[in-house]
């Protein structure tokens, strides 16, 4: 078993594929699994989980510090 960022990569090999990992994750208590052909497309999933949600948190940011200083109302987004 490894870590990467807050995940536990398992190899999980099948007859089929034989690089097989499972990804696990305890999210408010529920331990949440997802299964990938190989450790590479797992930890592209994880990245990308990571990069959309800075990017969806930073265009919150941007708007309240926006709406703070009065150049964006809320009907603009």
């Amino acid at each position: 078993m490894a870590r990467y960022k807050t995940y536990k990569i398992e190899k999980t090999p099948t007859e089929k594929f034989t690089e097989m990992v499972t990804i696990s994750k305890k999210i408010k208590g529920q331990i949440v699994e997802r299964k990938f052909i190989d450790e590479q497309k797992a930890k592209a999933w994880i990245e990308f989980g990571a990069a959309h949600k800075l990017i969806s948190n930073g265009a919150k940011k941007v708007k309240n510090e926006l709406g703070s200083i009065g150049i964006v109302t809320e009907t603009a987004w």
